[in-house]
């Protein structure tokens, strides 16, 4: 019954911290008591597709700060993730991945053999959006660790779903995957709209939106 009440209590933290955006409140926690990462991973599945989103950078963070410490319990941590993810078939596990690119992208020196196993949710069709978000969101950092990924979003290019085109083309951009120049032309006019997460908050973006901006930063090389 103990342990029900304080996991209930860590889990009512998190979700507080998660409305605000809170990322310094939120290390500060799971420093103190990295059972809050527990929580963390629960909130991945939670109903409101802004706070999931959060909670998705929020356990990157929090895995890339606890790895600073315990190297061996950040690891498990990331393999749990990607057991879930591979445990998944529907929309619960749409922020999964996105989880796991954050904390590459704020650790890669730990979490960099993490970065490719990514590719596995690309065929999955709820789970390709976030899959591509990751990528793209490791590519920011360390663009080497994901190059691989590249032909594969490619393909993404052409999917049904318009926040994995969107997230697809975003990725490649930051790349500077010169080779998907045609295909982010061919998607200038797709005004195809979905909210589009980053740094805390989602914004809406047409996929036309995502392929001019990968094609300018294709343009810088």
């Amino acid at each position: 019954m103990h342990g029900q009440e304080d996991f209930r209590r860590r889990k009512e933290r998190v979700a507080e911290l998660l409305l605000r955006a809170d990322w310094e409140g939120l290390l500060r926690v799971v420093e103190a008591e990295p059972a809050h990462i527990a929580a963390l991973f629960r909130a991945l599945h939670l109903p409101d597709p802004l706070l999931a989103w959060r909670a998705a950078e929020g356990l990157g963070r929090a895995l890339a700060k606890v790895a600073e410490k315990d190297r061996e319990y950040a690891l498990d941590r990331m393999r749990r993730l990607f057991w879930a993810l591979n445990d998944e078939s529907g929309n619960a596990g749409r922020c999964l991945a996105p989880a796991v690119g954050e904390a590459v992208a704020r650790a890669p020196e730990i979490f960099r053999d993490f970065a490719l196993m990514l590719l596995n949710p690309l065929d999955e069709p709820f789970l390709a959006a976030g899959a591509a978000w990751a990528l793209g969101r490791i590519a920011e950092e360390r663009r080497e660790l994901v190059e691989e990924a590249a032909p594969y979003l490619l393909s993404l290019l052409a999917a049904e779903e318009p926040e994995a085109r969107g997230c697809a083309a975003w990725a490649l951009g930051n790349l500077r995957w010169q080779e998907a120049r045609s295909e982010l032309e061919r998607l200038r006019e797709d005004a195809s709209s979905f909210f589009f997460y980053r740094k805390g908050g989602f914004h809406r973006k047409t996929v036309g939106e995502m392929a001019a901006e990968a094609l300018e930063k294709l343009g810088k090389g």
